[in-house]
């Protein structure tokens, strides 16, 4: 997905993914956010729908909160190394 913010162009394709989270509407999936590295730095959000919940929408936005994000997504071995050399995690 390519977006324009505050006169950045952004392609989700070029983005590093560092994690993600599954949304469900009434139990039924419905759609994954996942947080992106740009090669600016900048961390972004992309959410891809499915239509099954009608206020969920196909997205690619600035991720204001990546902590409040990390702590709901789903995070695999990789990842989780990628964050902590990032900083963004500690493993205790």
């Amino acid at each position: 997905m390519k977006v324009t913010i505050n006169g950045n162009r952004y392609n989700s394709d070029n983005c590093e993914k560092l994690a993600e989270y599954d949304h469900r509407s009434n139990g039924n999936y419905s759609g994954t956010t996942t947080l992106l590295l740009a090669r600016n730095g900048e961390y972004l959000e992309e959410t891809d729908a499915n239509g099954q919940d009608g206020y969920l929408r196909d997205s690619l936005r600035i991720c204001e909160d990546v902590q409040e994000f990390l702590d709901f997504a789903t995070i695999s071995d990789e990842e989780e190394a990628r964050l902590v050399q990032l900083g963004l995690i500690k493993i205790v």
